[in-house]
């Protein structure tokens, strides 16, 4: 039925509801679904969208063609014939392995993630690598903490694991790091990572294979050693576990893969493109009354201080001795007013004496125990304690002070 004679069954119809613009609207409609549905109007939709697919495969050779690297990287989206963790061959000729092999592969294959993987690699896995090293570890495990925080060192996880290697708050205190209102050494990226290859190692002498010791340290010893005992199975390919443990494994085989042989999967990365560590200096301290106050007596700033500290997770750490990082340029400097508010200080006099044993301090106009503490990172009260004056005497100008940098007559 075509238009036409549409048009005229409804005729009658239209000249007398001619007012009705519902009724008008719904004529329309069906006027125009019905040509539509014509077989004459189908053909030349049919032939209209094999012309635009084509078109469209002209295109992909013609991009193919012009763009040699784009064609690489296609041809190596499947999973290389042979793989390992830590020396361990993956079994990748049993079907149901290498299925989620090509899962891990394909679903960890993202450009952006893997792009910032990259580019963080080169702030932490030197540090790392060293570590792995000295203890005798397999340095595939590097990777591990990059399935697990994608190298973020100020994530936390739903389950509150927080850190690069995503420690939860009991494993860490386990081993040695503090976790407190003031501290959380979990942030702290050199101290967790020697904690974590402790823990790894000890995983080790428990279960005897890097592969049971990754699906361990993602869902515990325990869980994975009541499931071995149940399934009778002391392999981690021939488990049955949860489904994030049962993809662990892979989705580190995965990155490693990818990040080791990056270039060959698209991903030209120039020198330039990746993050470097910044330029540090530590300094020892016994105390910190107020953060931003003693970041700035430092030459340097809150923001910065928390930065290069995320353990730092207070605004002020405790009598103790505490190693801060500082950017490498920050000088200390000593402020004429208690709450400077423009960036401009006095001059101070360098101290002399400089030893293992401390510094000496000439006292200069102005100058008062709270801000040379402030400055050093020390407590006036050692300071008094250290030179037998009161913590409240006046200073005089061209005083000595003995200043133990790094040292406190305070228990922590």
């Amino acid at each position: 039925m075509d238009i036409l004679q549409i048009s005229k069954k409804y005729k009658s119809t239209i000249v007398s509801c001619r007012n009705d613009l519902s009724i008008w609207l719904a004529i329309g409609i069906f006027s125009v679904a019905t040509w539509l549905a014509s077989p004459t109007i189908m053909n030349v939709v049919r032939h209209d969208a094999s012309i635009m697919d084509g078109r469209w495969f002209r295109r992909t050779q013609e991009a193919q063609a012009g763009n040699q690297q784009y064609v690489s990287r296609l041809s190596l989206y499947g999973i290389p014939d042979s793989l390992d963790f830590c020396g361990e061959r993956v079994p990748i000729e049993i079907p149901d392995v290498r299925e989620r092999m090509e899962q891990a592969f394909y679903t960890e294959l993202s450009d952006a993630q893997i792009i910032l993987d990259l580019k963080r690699s080169t702030m932490y896995f030197s540090f790392i690598e060293q570590k792995l090293h000295d203890m005798n570890i397999p340095g595939d495990l590097k990777y591990l903490a990059v399935a697990e925080s994608a190298l973020r060192n100020n994530v936390v996880s739903s389950k509150s694991a927080a850190g690069i290697w995503q420690f939860t708050d009991e494993t860490a205190r386990k081993y040695g790091l503090i976790v407190n209102q003031y501290v959380d050494e979990r942030f702290n990226f050199q101290k967790e990572t020697e904690a974590a290859l402790k823990f790894l190692t000890d995983l080790h002498s428990t279960f005897g294979s890097w592969s049971l010791v990754a699906a361990a340290y993602n869902m515990g010893g325990s869980g994975l050693k009541a499931n071995m005992d149940y399934q009778m199975v002391s392999n981690y390919y021939s488990l049955y576990l949860n489904d994030e443990t049962y993809r662990f494994v892979f989705r580190i085989v995965a990155l490693k893969e990818i990040l080791s042989h990056y270039k060959q999967y698209g991903f030209d990365l120039a020198p330039g493109d990746f993050y470097q560590p910044p330029e540090m200096k530590l300094v020892v301290v016994t105390q910190i009354p107020d953060l931003a106050s003693w970041a700035r007596h430092q030459g340097s700033s809150y923001k910065e201080v928390k930065s290069l500290n995320p353990w730092i997770i207070n605004r002020s750490l405790p009598k103790g001795t505490w190693a801060v990082e500082l950017p490498k340029y920050a000088q200390p400097v000593l402020f004429t007013s208690p709450v400077p508010i423009i960036d401009t200080a006095a001059e101070i006099s360098p101290p002399i004496n400089d030893s293992n044993n401390g510094v000496t301090y000439i006292v200069k106009r102005g100058d008062t125990l709270e801000r040379i503490a402030t400055y050093y990172g020390v407590s006036a009260s050692d300071i008094a304690s250290w030179n037998n004056i009161k913590q409240r005497s006046l200073l005089r100008v061209g005083e000595r002070l003995k200043i133990l940098v790094g040292s406190s007559e305070q228990e922590p």
